[in-house]
């Protein structure tokens, strides 16, 4: 086996292990919650859909 043919097939085992990660449906929750960032700015927070008992890592600086 020549080194192309091992770089070859290491690249097409890390790209499936990126698909299987992505689409995986254990990670649905995070993927949709994180999928919020760009929508979100300093004065709004997520739906409360993405915020079910997650009330100690968001941080309120308005609630001092």
């Amino acid at each position: 086996m020549s080194f192309g043919s091992i770089v070859l097939v290491l690249s097409m085992v890390v790209f499936a292990g990126i698909v299987w990660w992505a689409f995986s449906p254990r990670f649905k929750k995070t993927h949709e919650k994180d999928g919020m960032i760009p929508f979100l700015d300093s004065k709004n927070h997520p739906p409360e859909s993405f915020d079910k008992g997650d009330e100690s890592k968001t941080s309120d600086k308005t609630k001092s």
